[in-house]
């Protein structure tokens, strides 16, 4: 609990700033979320590192809306080519989850982020296990066991960023994956790639 407190504290920015997110079931409200959100620098970024608009997804690996949705969600991305995609790693259904964590951003210092995580969301089914995850990650090109490894060499920093993820979605309420934010707009459900879209348009007028 003392952790999460002090983790919790240092979302300040955020805390300021959470009057003014606003669940989304009209009218998108433009502005720029805090970049505590939205440009963690632990945080593996997914499209235009540089782009002008991030959108943020929670999402647990397990969960079959976030798999459903995935690829509509990167066909978005790219086709537009000016957004930043950050997937926060919000493991809510178990061992599995936290082995998907673990896989995920392992593959980052290992340069396979995009490959691994792609791998993972492909995965079909309501729930996939943790073999076939390991499965998943070997046809993508990684040796899973290698991906464990580098992800505990980074122990200490992926927690760190897993915890200030989860308070993230404790300051927001949200009741499960997925869930998004874009700019002020926040979306706790699933949510179509329109909405997303004009989400997007908001933040760009300004």
């Amino acid at each position: 609990m003392q952790r999460r407190d002090l983790i919790r504290g240092s979302l300040g920015g955020l805390m300021l700033a959470g009057s003014g997110f606003a669940a989304r079931g009209g009218e998108m409200l433009p502005g720029e979320a805090p970049r505590e959100l939205t440009h963690d620098p632990d945080q593996p970024v997914l499209g235009n590192p540089d782009g002008d608009v991030t959108i943020v997804e929670y999402f647990d690996y397990q969960c079959p809306f976030c798999r459903e949705s995935y690829p509509a969600l990167l066909d978005y991305v790219a086709s537009d080519g000016k957004i930043r995609l950050v997937m926060k790693d919000w493991p809510i259904f178990g061992e599995a989850s936290v082995r998907g964590v673990q896989l995920g951003l392992g593959a980052v210092a290992l340069g396979r982020y995009p490959e691994v995580s792609a791998a993972l969301m492909a995965g079909k089914g309501r729930r996939v296990d943790a073999l076939r995850m390991d499965e998943a990650v070997r046809a993508a090109g990684l040796d899973p066991e290698a991906a464990i490894a580098s992800f505990e060499r980074e122990r200490e920093k992926w927690v760190s960023l897993i915890d200030r993820t989860m308070a993230e979605a404790d300051f927001f309420g949200l009741p499960g994956t997925p869930a998004y934010v874009v700019g002020l707009n926040l979306f706790p459900r699933i949510t179509e790639i329109d909405e997303l879209r004009e989400a997007v348009a908001a933040v760009r007028r300004g």
